[in-house]
């Protein structure tokens, strides 16, 4: 009878600690979630958060070659000033950040730094079957391209990095990945058609059906340490080694899409010069 005793009380005392456990676990998860309401209320496109070292670039004026990195949560995690120590590249990615939140910022945090060119560069968290529709996303992007170009700076259009097999099936339904190849071919005809950069993630990260295999990510959505240096082997392939000019000297390196007409100017230079 004892040992009867003593388990039911075990399972009862058991029962009380998972309960205590879910009730302050829902409790924290409560507050979490009005935390990030109340900051997405006062501030819904986070502009506070680089307000200082915003502040700290403007004081240095006009430096020559800086370049605005815009983003989300994969932008946040290149560690540019360390991959490039010697180069004016300033990161703007901010984690979570849908589109919409990018527009409202880039005047903050890009464009009044007077870059001389801005990276955009759009999540794949904008192409879930919840988000805003593709029209709207392709809208909000068009509208941040229109705003960067309007102040004389150049746009350099980062395609969306792909997500895994998993990932796309078990949060998307399998639905993320036609949708972010969609939206990357209409980045990139995009910058042809307005003799543009690109700077193809996509191309780099994914495999040969459009995913971003289990190698190069943790989570399947975000690139790990290998997919990162692939990411920065494309910034150097298209900034350092290609100068980020229209028509770089010497090949065209890997990543960098030129611009039509100075391809067919380049066909006409002399090759002796």
């Amino acid at each position: 009878m004892n040992r009867l005793y003593q388990g039911a009380l075990a399972l009862l005392l058991a029962g009380l600690g998972a309960m205590t456990y879910k009730a302050l676990r829902y409790r924290s998860d409560a507050r979490t979630w009005h935390e990030r309401w109340l900051s997405l209320h006062a501030d819904p496109a986070h502009r506070s958060r680089f307000a200082a070292d915003n502040e700290r670039l403007r004081n240095e004026g006009v430096v020559s070659g800086r370049v605005v990195f815009l983003g989300a949560s994969i932008t946040e995690q290149l560690d540019l000033a360390a991959e490039f120590p010697t180069s004016h590249f300033v990161n703007r990615g901010d984690g979570g950040q849908l589109v919409w939140q990018q527009l409202l910022r880039v005047e903050s945090d890009a464009l009044s730094l007077r870059p001389e060119m801005v990276v955009l560069k759009m999540c794949a968290i904008n192409l879930l079957p919840d988000a805003p529709p593709f029209d709207e996303t392709q809208s909000y992007y068009a509208q941040l391209a229109d705003r960067v170009r309007s102040h004389g700076v150049k746009v350099v259009h980062a395609t969306t990095v792909p997500v895994s097999r998993t990932w796309d099936r078990v949060e998307a339904g399998g639905a993320a990945t036609g949708r972010i190849r969609r939206f990357n071919e209409w980045l990139r005809d995009t910058a042809r058609m307005r003799h543009e950069l690109v700077l193809d993630y996509a191309a780099a990260l994914g495999d040969d059906e459009g995913y971003l295999p289990d190698a190069l990510t943790a989570d399947g959505l975000h690139p790990n340490a290998a997919g990162r240096q692939r990411m920065v082997a494309q910034i150097r392939a298209l900034f350092i080694e290609g100068r980020g000019v229209p028509r770089p000297e010497g090949p065209l390196p890997a990543g960098a899409v030129l611009p039509d007409a100075a391809v067919e100017a380049d066909a006409q230079t002399p090759k002796d010069r």
